[in-house]
């Protein structure tokens, strides 16, 4: 991995440069799942301090998930599929509430809020909440045949002893396609 250019910050003192060094990359996919990661690392020569944050010297690695083209078409169709259920089971809940609302007999505004709190639970039964990883189409850009990277990331660095060290997130990173 080559740094093409390095990165800059503004402090009190005006521009300054970020050098990094020494990149690598690898791409973790481990059996049957969905998605895998790229993860780029490389080597800040120097402390960058701006005001009162100051980024250590040592190893950062920015990490974007993958995907291949079959498996996120597949992701997404269940995804739109759960969406929709969401949506219907939604309107039935706010309608249960609308007729309770509506309601005086103590009876049936019981029946309703029951329906309603059934319709919120086959809310979370569509599984919507755990797609919430699951990007669009035009959130991914084609790297390779049948390969979809996510365009946005993460930046973090470990600091510790080897085996239990803590992970530390830095902020994100975007990717362009540069065609």
């Amino acid at each position: 991995l080559n740094v093409l250019q390095d990165g800059t910050y503004v402090n009190m003192n005006g521009l300054q440069n970020v050098e990094f060094s020494e990149g690598c990359w690898e791409m973790i996919w481990r059996d049957r799942a969905a998605a895998g990661l790229i993860v780029c690392g490389l080597k800040l020569n120097q402390d960058a301090r701006r005001n009162d944050m100051v980024l250590e010297k040592g190893n950062i690695y920015i990490t974007f998930p993958v995907w291949s083209k079959e498996g996120l078409q597949k992701r997404q169709f269940c995804k739109l599929e759960s969406q929709a259920k969401y949506k219907e089971f939604e309107m039935a809940r706010d309608d249960e509430l609308q007729k309770m609302a509506k309601s005086s007999n103590i009876l049936i505004k019981a029946l309703h809020y029951r329906n309603a709190v059934a319709a919120t639970e086959n809310m979370d039964n569509t599984g919507l909440h755990n797609m919430v990883d699951v990007p669009s189409g035009k959130d991914v850009i084609e790297i390779g045949a049948g390969l979809q990277l996510v365009q946005t990331g993460t930046v973090w660095c470990k600091s510790g002893p080897f085996r239990s060290y803590h992970q530390k997130l830095l902020g994100s990173a975007a990717v362009e396609n540069s065609k």
